[in-house]
Parts: structure tokens; sequence; C-alpha cells
């Protein structure tokens, strides 16, 4: 089998997953209807296989195995005051399409930068409740698309089986499905549009300059191509003046005018073709930055 393929087995005995560790070695997880023993057996699992996996897969030891219960649920609130969670304090779902640890990942990476912006005085109430109001809705979805997905191979209605099993290779040759599928189980797809703290579709942004030397850092990334006009340089000027130590400059090859937020997500775009749009968009972005960062800059401090 593939080393750098995911298995998803559907199957009336219920579902199956092999996920890639290494060229020979495979986690395997699959849902069953009583425990035999205190834990999975070689044998156990070698029958699973057999029934259910594509054919001639021989298990020739077993490195670790347990048995669990899937729980689906997830925190309604993930700030009170000054107490946070994440990752499996916040959610727990079915591991099929392997969401957990990336869910949880981005939990902390959504959080970290907040904290450190208000820890430095440059972040307010309104920055750290963004937290939880951006990842409940990323995280309810997560758990809806889990749950969906384990009762769909695992469903036991003989209908429904016949209907997956003509739809699903159907639908995975087409590439948009292929896209939209990566998309979703990768989470590359997050976007916090709606957010409090941002402005438009609020998706991961991506260019070549971010990698590497000093990325993004702890710091909102002002991206503009350099071919403005004086009046728009010199309040371009002025705005990253006003947030010293939250905003920095950087030259772009794309154009228009972006802000992108320490975790890499766009606070804001905009077409800044004209002299007029460049100070439209550089207000609106000042207006942006101030209701997290500077409405009360005096309590961040007291309180960090």
């Amino acid at each position: 089998m593939p080393a750098d393929e995911l298995q998803l087995c559907p199957s009336e005995l219920g579902p199956v997953t092999i996920f890639p560790i290494s060229t020979v070695r495979r986690r395997i997880v699959a849902t069953i209807e009583k425990a035999e023993g205190d834990t999975p057996s070689l044998e156990l699992v070698q029958k699973i296989l057999d029934e259910r996996a594509p054919g001639s897969i021989e298990v020739l030891s077993l490195h670790w195995s347990s048995y669990f219960r899937i729980h689906h649920r997830h925190a309604t609130q993930l700030r009170v005051q000054r107490m946070f969670i994440a990752g499996d304090a916040a959610h727990l779902h079915s591991p099929f399409g392997g969401q957990g640890m990336n869910t949880g990942l981005h939990d902390a990476w959504n959080l970290t930068w907040k904290l450190d912006l208000f820890l430095h005085g440059h972040g307010n109430k309104e920055l750290l409740d963004s937290y939880s109001s951006e990842r409940v809705p990323v995280i309810k979805s997560v758990v809806e698309t889990t749950d969906l997905m384990t009762k769909f191979l695992g469903t036991p209605n003989k209908f429904v089986q016949s209907l997956r099993n003509a739809v699903i290779p159907m639908l995975s040759r087409l590439t948009p499905f292929q896209q939209a599928f990566v998309e979703r189980l990768s989470e590359l797809g997050v976007a916090y549009r709606g957010s409090p703290i941002v402005e438009g579709p609020g998706k991961r942004y991506f260019e070549d300059s971010l990698r590497g030397g000093n990325g993004i850092r702890d710091r909102f990334l002002l991206l503009m191509d350099e071919h403005q006009e004086a009046p728009a340089r010199e309040a371009l000027k002025q705005f990253i003046d006003s947030f010293s130590g939250v905003v920095e400059f950087r030259p772009s090859t794309e154009s228009g005018m972006k802000l992108v937020r320490p975790d890499g997500y766009l606070a804001y775009s905009a077409d800044a073709g004209t002299e007029k749009a460049a100070r439209h968009a550089i207000e609106e972005m000042r207006l942006l930055l101030e209701r997290q960062t500077k409405a009360d800059r005096a309590n961040a401090v007291a309180n960090a």
C-alpha cells in the first residue's frame, strides 16, 4: 500500500481507516461491535482488515493497541476571564478523517499571538474574546464533519451503502471535489469571515515573501506594492508609526493592500490602485486595529 496515502474503508461492519506512519508501519482505527480481551489483539486486527480493507494485507506485529469510545462534543466558550482551553479540553470527536491534532494546533496557533500582543500591552478584551468567536464555529464544523463521516462510512443501511459506493468513486475523480476534500481534512481551508477583528473573508494568506527569514513573527504585516503616490506613502508611514511594534511594512509583488495577522490570516485586503483608494484602505485598517489593540491598552497592561 502507498506510504503517502490515507485509506478510508467503508463497511457495514463499521469503517476502518489506515494511516501511514512509515513504509512498513500503519495506524489502524476501526469500529467494532464488542471488545475482545483488555486490548485489541493481533488476530483481531488481522480479522478486521480481512473483512473490511483492501485484500492481501498481512499484519506482522502489533506495537500498541487500545479500545476507546467515540464522543462528539465541544465547549461553547473557549475563554472565561483569564482561563482559556484548547485541544482535547475544548473538543472531542471521531478520529476518522484525522483532524483531532490539526484542530488543536489551530487552537493554539490562533490564541498564542493574541496572548502575546495582550501581555505586551498591544491587545484588549475584544482581541482575547475573538479566540472563542473565531474557533468555536470551526470546531463545530469539524465535529459535525467527523460525525457524519463516521456514520456514512459505517452505515448498516443497504440503500445508503449502495449509494455511497456508487457516488464516492465518481466524486473522487473530480478535481473540485479533491481540492475541497483536501482543504477540509488538512484544515487549510479554514477562514474567519465574520470575526469581530476581521474585515472580509479572513482566509489564510500565502506568499513566497513570508517564507524563511523573519517570517511573520509576532506582528501584523502590511503588504503593499511600492508604486504609490507620495500622499498615500505619507499616510501609510503615519499609520505604521501610530502602531509601532504592532505593524510592520513589507513590499509586495501583488497589487493592492493587505494586512496579514501574525497567524498568517488576512485581517483586511483592498484594491489600492489610486490615492483615494489607498487612503480609504489605510483608514479602515486603522479603525480595525484600534478596536483590538488600543481601546483598553492601559487595562491590558495592568491585567497582564
